[in-house]
């Protein structure tokens, strides 16, 4: 199998995960292409992705005018030749080296048992009861229990079933969970053994409680339908996590 790994990018050096992203991709085992979609930047992220870029025949860059994360995944995908997909979340770091292993173990054909996409188990890297709690409900209650895969599982999926349902939505936020939403319409998503490890920036930076009670009313307010262009507005607060307004 061979898998095609999209990572969206917009000004990432600030995170300080970047490098180590490409790293541990570059060193996963198995037959793969890294795509680096990378949206107008004012740092050193281009420069980065260039070096591996010309260092690691993998690593390829589609440099993108995409608005939000959703239209970088999409252009990622347009330029992907994978037969399996993996949604790479910029802030996330997969299983060293086995990661791919891991999920063509899960989705082989020799022993699919309705398993065509899924997630790697969550976690922080850094420690306290709440993100402990967080990731235990993710893993456990959203993925599990409601099918809902956000994109710091790094979910995973036959290219033929993301064909089907026509790539991600253009949401400027929440776009993971209406992708989850469609995908689950064809099947559940299987949980595998690895387990990510997911910066918990936003936490410092806002407060742990503070920004744990903002996520739950951003998901509130996602069920009430209200615009996710302003729901984004309100996550980012001016920050351009995901999208440059």
């Amino acid at each position: 199998m061979r898998f095609s790994i999209i990572l969206p990018c917009l000004n990432e050096i600030r995170h300080g995960y970047l490098e180590r992203i490409l790293t541990n991709l570059v060193q996963q085992k198995g037959d793969k292409e890294i795509i680096a979609v990378l949206s107008p930047s004012h740092d050193g992220t281009e420069t980065l992705l260039v070096e591996y870029a010309s260092k690691f025949t993998e690593v390829k860059i589609v440099r993108s005018p995409a608005k939000n994360r959703a239209q970088r995944l999409n252009d990622g995908l347009a330029h992907s030749i994978g037969e399996i997909i993996l949604l790479h979340h910029p802030a996330s770091l997969l299983p060293e080296k086995l990661a791919l292993q891991i999920v063509e173990q899960a989705i082989a054909p020799e022993i699919m048992q309705g398993n065509y996409w899924g997630a790697f188990q969550h976690s922080f890297d850094f420690d306290h009861w709440l993100l402990r709690f967080t990731s235990w409900y993710s893993d456990n209650v959203r993925v599990k229990g409601k099918g809902i895969v956000y994109l710091d599982h790094c979910p995973f999926m036959e290219r033929r079933i993301l064909d089907e349902i026509g790539y991600l939505p253009d949401l400027d936020i929440f776009e993971d969970t209406v992708l989850s939403d469609r995908l689950c319409k064809l099947a559940r998503p299987v949980l595998v053994e690895g387990k990510v490890i997911t910066s918990a920036r936003r936490f410092h930076q806002r407060g742990i409680y503070r920004h744990a009670l903002l996520n739950q009313l951003l998901k509130i307010c996602y069920h009430f339908k209200i615009d996710p262009q302003w729901l984004n507005r309100l996550y980012e607060q001016k920050a351009s996590i995901n999208v440059k307004y």
